[in-house]
């Protein structure tokens, strides 16, 4: 009748009981250790990606309203780069930023990157200036065509793929990416490659007309038939038909 055991109302355990329970739970929080480092390996690991979160930069270019909200900004150096517009929250092009296609503008915004996808948010209405006279004609730059395509991917909404939020994709993001599609945010489908490396092809309508998607096929794995072209480093999708692959 020596045996120690608990007794719920006692102070503290008697001293042989409270080594097994101390030991118990050390092996306990290394099984839980062990248990997630297999889960986090057993998924991929979320695309790099930049949201410079209360940051401002000033940029400057010309603006592209259709089909997809775009600013074109020359270097120094002669290279022309492309950068999806959206604006602040769950919202694409900003009411304050249409009406000046073609025009150059002047503005601060966020920078939101993921590769060669490069986002600004809109977020200072107060700093957009239409430049008078323009700074002059930007060269032109030709789209290079690649011709038609067959892809697979999941439907995204680029501005939190970018870099805004993570995870971007998958079902536990695909709410969010609703409401991101349904505000105006530029679709992407990403399509990764045997080894996984991912790429996002911007979406548009044909006839140079945004597309018009349901929203809900967002976190969708579709199949896009189209024409592929690049709006310089933009790889842009012209879509003839969308099927669904997996529900």
């Amino acid at each position: 009748m020596n045996d120690e055991f608990y007794v719920g109302y006692a102070d503290e355990s008697p001293p042989g009981l409270r080594r097994f329970q101390l030991r118990a739970l050390g092996v306990a929080v290394v099984l839980a250790v062990v248990f997630l480092a297999i889960l986090a390996s057993a998924f991929s690991p979320a695309a790099p990606g930049t949201f410079e979160f209360g940051i401002r930069r000033t940029y400057e270019g010309q603006l592209l309203e259709g089909p997809l909200p775009l600013l074109r900004s020359v270097a120094a150096d002669g290279t022309v780069t492309h950068r999806l517009l959206v604006g602040a929250g769950k919202h694409g092009l900003p009411a304050f930023a249409r009406g000046h296609h073609g025009e150059t503008v002047r503005f601060e915004g966020t920078r939101i990157e993921s590769g060669r996808l490069s986002l600004v948010e809109m977020n200072a209405p107060e700093s957009f200036r239409v430049l008078d006279p323009a700074p002059g004609p930007l060269p032109p730059v030709r789209d290079m065509e690649v011709g038609e395509v067959l892809l697979e991917g999941e439907l995204v909404d680029t501005k939190c793929w970018a870099g805004v939020m993570r995870p971007a994709t998958g079902k536990v993001h695909r709410a969010c990416a609703i409401v991101c599609l349904r505000g105006g945010v530029p679709p992407g489908l990403l399509v990764r490659d045997g080894a996984g490396n991912a790429v996002v092809v911007l979406l548009v309508g044909t006839g140079g007309r945004p597309l018009d998607l349901d929203p809900r096929l967002a976190a969708r794995v579709l199949r896009v038939s189209g024409r592929l072209a690049f709006q310089g480093e933009v790889p842009r999708l012209e879509v003839a038909h969308v099927s669904l692959v997996i529900p």
